[in-house]
């Protein structure tokens, strides 16, 4: 009995002894795994600042580029709207030339009637006056005072033609120059 109350004791004694290996065990490892906990806490704590100071610094960036662009696109507005009243301004100046253009071909239509017109009238009168001299001239060849008197009709007839020419060409210039003043004080006015 003695052994067996020795071997008891022994035993709960290693009892004890297992357990509070177990108990050394069980703190180590809970140390251990505390320690790797902190670890990986302290690692994602860095991590997790890196990122933030990576991400701080592209926010940055983008703010800047998006400034940048902000100012870009002002800058872009006012070049458009620049160029879009640019291009108002061509459309009107080319309508009031289209107009002058137009009106000046109109002038030169009317005038080149006139011309032709007047020419064929002219050309008529002046044969027609021609004849006549002719015939005057035939009938009073002999007579030296009507010979005279002939060569001063036909010059005045030449004179009188030469007249009407010019007198044509005048008022073709004034309708011109006031067709010209008219669209100039329009040019003004606009």
């Amino acid at each position: 009995m003695a052994k067996s109350a020795s071997r008891q004791h022994i035993s709960e004694t290693d009892k004890k002894g297992q357990e509070m290996e177990a108990a050394k065990d069980k703190v180590a490892r809970k140390r251990m795994i505390d320690r790797a906990y902190r670890e990986r806490c302290k690692k994602n704590k860095m991590e997790t600042e890196r990122n933030v100071e990576l991400l701080s610094k592209e926010n940055d960036r983008l703010k800047g580029e998006n400034a940048t662009f902000k100012v870009e696109a002002v800058r872009t507005g006012k070049t458009l709207q620049s160029q879009e009243q640019e291009m108002k301004q061509l459309r009107e100046k080319i309508v009031l030339l289209k107009q002058r253009h137009d009106e000046q071909y109109n002038f030169v239509e009317v005038l080149s009637e006139r011309l032709a017109g007047a020419k064929d009238a002219d050309l008529q009168r002046e044969n027609t006056e021609l004849k006549s001299s002719l015939a005057l001239l035939w009938s009073q060849v002999n007579d030296r005072n009507n010979l005279d008197k002939l060569q001063l009709q036909e010059k005045d007839a030449h004179l009188e033609h030469k007249k009407r020419s010019l007198e044509m060409i005048v008022q073709a210039l004034c309708e011109k120059i006031s067709s010209e003043k008219g669209a100039d004080e329009g040019d003004h006015a606009g």
